[in-house]
């Protein structure tokens, strides 16, 4: 398992939680997603070998949530 944490600027209330969380959950391989809205942060954990980080990062930007990776 691998874990990533992404910056997402754009977070700022509970339906931007929810919405990041339901659609990087539906990634196949995903496991978990933690977002923290006051630090504008997401916690993914991931099978590497069945998810990628730029998949990733593509479904948070098509969910309106341009992201970068700050660890992982």
């Amino acid at each position: 398992m691998r874990s990533v944490e992404l910056s997402a600027m754009d977070i700022s209330c509970n339906h931007c939680k929810n919405t990041i969380e339901n659609g990087i959950t539906g990634i196949a391989g995903v496991s978990s997603v933690e977002v923290d809205i006051e630090a504008k942060r997401v916690t993914v954990v991931f099978d590497e070998y069945r998810a990628k980080t730029d998949t990733v990062l593509a479904e948070m930007a098509e969910l309106g949530y341009p992201a970068e990776v700050i660890a992982g």
